[in-house]
């Protein structure tokens, strides 16, 4: 059986798997190793055409900055309903909690909510971060990686500062 997943790391890449035959997969693009279980299977099928057809709809909709549930929608395996399909043509599907998380780099959210030449304790950078939805583990994942590369500098114990 054939199935389609989107990379989890680059989020413009689809590529066709066969399911069931590792564990793991990496991307064809950012070449990011992503592990099958933590992935969703947009589409699947025994039929290679329809599989190649579906993963070429899902390229062109990430390549127009089009929703990655679009295509999904259209699969036989959703059972979200297919009202966004108009006329034969594939309209975005939004759900009913659309909360789009993921719609912007933490990073930049984080570096953009320290002002100017001012420190911020990482409490006050927190909030203000998960006011965006960012998760506070990821928020402390990114200012460890943000210090170990030089944009950010701690002044003193619970602060941080930019460059």
């Amino acid at each position: 059986m054939y199935g389609l997943i989107v990379c989890t790391k680059c989020r413009v890449h689809a590529q066709i798997i066969t399911v069931g035959t590792s564990k793991t997969v990496q991307c064809q693009r950012c070449g990011a190793r992503l592990e099958l279980r933590k992935l969703q299977l947009i589409n699947t099928s025994e039929d290679r055409d329809v599989i190649v057809k579906a993963r070429t709809l899902m390229q062109a909709k990430i390549q127009t900055n089009g929703s990655v549930h679009t295509v999904h929608a259209t699969g036989p395996n959703c059972q979200i309903p297919q009202k966004n399909i108009i006329n034969g043509d594939i309209h975005p599907y939004v759900p009913e909690d659309s909360r789009n998380v993921r719609s912007r780099d933490p990073v930049k959210i984080i570096l953009e909510n320290i002002s100017g030449k001012a420190e911020m304790s990482i409490d006050e950078l927190e909030e203000k971060c998960s006011v965006h939805g960012i998760e506070r583990i990821l928020i402390e994942k990114v200012i460890a990686r943000l210090l170990e590369t030089g944009d950010l500098y701690s002044p003193e114990n619970g602060k941080v500062k930019k460059v």
